[in-house]
């Protein structure tokens, strides 16, 4: 059996939900504002200690219980929140979290219980109750694990900015965190930021297919097919269950880069079926390869059934790709006229997409409508100046060893000084660090997110909606800003247009499971079981081991969150 020291049981506990494959973070130091109460000197304590720190947890736990029913005048928060940590240590969620939630509920809770307690309500299929324990620690102690276990959860429910956000410091300070990096890099991914996602990837594995996956969609987003192709190509005859259209997808992307559309076109012919994302990227292969005729005849299918605008559609890309590509198949063979009208529904669909007003002004201009054309160009110029971004901070390097006195630092100076003024529950002051960084640099993610989290805990709710409305202005089709807006007018118990935001949410980005757990509640309170039902079970699918949908189906299923409001 493993050797625990109490401090480690007390405020560094592995996530209680994670599974057997999955890897086990370590056991890093609290931080000192999460360090519990001195232990009293009772000798039942001091002998469970030594039992503990030899790995003895259940002997530990033993001689815990028994003192707390013969002596509970020294049963003192720091002993039980000792005990509650033995129970998450073996397996026994239920026991801790019957242990530590009386001391956790208390306003003056520590960082370590809370996070304990956090760990405990999360394996015990409470989500809600674990969101909030963890949410609490992290602003006591930012630098705490509950920081990190709430950026896995967001991810897991496809709030894919936020978990950045979380994640990143965290594993700037903990690089030997193998399941951080790894969700850390997988996000970096996403959000296209190659050089970060592959200093996350430095020092893990080199023979881990899922590994291998991600650096080869690093390379490709760096632009180098070769190293892309080397990585991709093993993968296509040894990959794990469920990702053969990924791998596929992204070894078609590698070949392309690589100037290989020949390649391309075998390794996606007769695997697209209707994926829009597939079907274009072979349509893409077809006319780097010469083939014209052949790329117009896949894309017209999907051409031919583009929605007239916005309405109804999720993740408007794929349409206005399909529009875009095959509106410059139109131009390229003379046919610019029939071109027009497929590339105005694109930029219907997304009025913020460069390429599709620039590909009009092409097609107007080839068509003779100059006026028309240069209207489309003044909106290219104006797209480009809003989409102007400052130069992103230079990640920290996580690949190992102990950090260097000359690296970066994970987070801006104002934002690790609101950071600190959060941890001493001084939020307003913290805000007021915010917006200096925001001044700054407007489109830092992190600074956005630090603001609205802020003002919801603040309960400074009609500006958190200012200031989403005011980003919708420029981003309308932004699921986590619908998403975020959303949970503010649900703050507000304004239901119908928390739901409306809700269900936008899941046109723009059908897979956004924190939009599908939220609605899955808010219908659910309307009493329509059988619609939150399946959007539970919807999430599942995606991800299995969501827990908050785990719990809330589980509940929905007893009739236990039937009425909840």
């Amino acid at each position: 059996m493993k050797k625990f020291t109490v401090l480690a049981l007390l405020a560094a506990l592995p996530l209680g939900a994670q599974t057997a494959q999955q890897p086990t973070p370590p056991k890093p130091a609290a931080p000192a504002q999460a360090q519990p109460q001195q232990l009293p000197a009772a000798p039942e304590v001091q002998e469970a200690t030594k039992l503990a720190n030899a790995g003895d947890l259940a002997g530990a736990v033993q001689k815990l219980e028994a003192l707390r029913k013969a002596r509970p005048n020294v049963a003192t928060p720091p002993v039980l929140s000792l005990l509650g940590a033995l129970y998450l240590e073996l397996n026994k969620p239920q026991e801790a979290l019957a242990v530590l939630k009386p001391i956790a509920d208390a306003q003056d809770a520590e960082a370590a219980v809370l996070y304990n307690a956090g760990r405990a309500a999360l394996a015990a299929k409470q989500a809600e109750a674990g969101v909030e324990y963890l949410s609490r620690a992290a602003q006591m102690a930012p630098g705490s694990p509950a920081a990190r276990d709430l950026g896995i959860l967001a991810m897991r429910q496809g709030q894919l900015v936020e978990a950045y956000g979380l994640l990143i410091p965290w594993v700037a300070a903990h690089p030997k965190d193998a399941e951080a990096r790894l969700a850390a890099a997988s996000l970096a991914v996403q959000l296209e930021r190659a050089r970060d996602a592959e200093d996350l990837l430095k020092g893990l594995p080199e023979n881990e297919p899922a590994l291998n996956l991600l650096r080869g969609r690093v390379a490709v987003l760096k632009g180098d097919g070769a190293a892309a192709v080397a990585l991709l190509e093993p993968l296509l005859a040894n990959h794990p269950a469920g990702v053969d259209l990924e791998v596929r997808r992204a070894l078609a992307e590698a070949y392309l880069a690589a100037n290989r559309p020949a390649d391309a076109i075998k390794v996606l012919q007769g695997k697209t079926g209707t994926h829009p994302g597939l079907v274009l990227l072979l349509a893409r292969a077809q006319r780097r390869a010469g083939d014209a005729k052949a790329s117009l005849a896949t894309l017209k299918p999907l051409a031919d059934k583009l929605p007239a605008d916005a309405k109804g559609v999720g993740d408007p890309r794929p349409a206005v790709g399909v529009a875009v590509e095959y509106g410059s198949l139109l131009i390229e063979g003379r046919r610019a006229a029939e071109a027009v009208p497929y590339l105005e529904k694109a930029t219907r669909i997304h009025p913020g997409s460069k390429d599709a007003w620039q590909t009009l002004s092409q097609a107007l201009d080839a068509a003779g409508r100059k006026d028309d054309a240069a209207k489309a160009r003044a909106k290219v110029d104006e797209i480009a100046q809003t989409a102007a971004r400052p130069a992103p901070e230079a990640t920290p390097d996580p690949s190992g060893g102990a950090p260097q006195q000359a690296a970066a630092p994970a987070l801006p100076p104002d934002l690790q000084e609101a950071l600190r003024l959060i941890g001493q529950d001084e939020e307003e002051k913290a805000l007021e660090a915010v917006r200096r960084e925001l001044q700054k640099a407007p489109s830092s993610p992190q600074a956005r997110i630090l603001e609205f989290r802020l003002l919801l805990s603040l309960k400074r709710h009609e500006e958190a909606l200012n200031i989403t409305e005011a980003a919708l202005q420029r981003e309308p089709n932004n699921a986590d800003l619908v998403y975020q807006r959303g949970v503010v007018q649900i703050a507000l118990k304004n239901w119908s247009e928390g739901e409306k935001d809700l269900r936008r949410v899941l046109e723009l980005q059908p897979q956004h499971t924190g939009a599908m757990n939220d609605l899955a509640v808010l219908v659910l309170s309307q009493g329509k079981k059988a619609e939150a039902q399946a959007l539970l079970e919807q999430v599942l699918k995606l991800n299995p081991k969501d827990q908050m949908a785990a719990a809330n189906l589980k509940a929905l299923k007893e009739g236990a969150i039937e009425k909840r409001q």
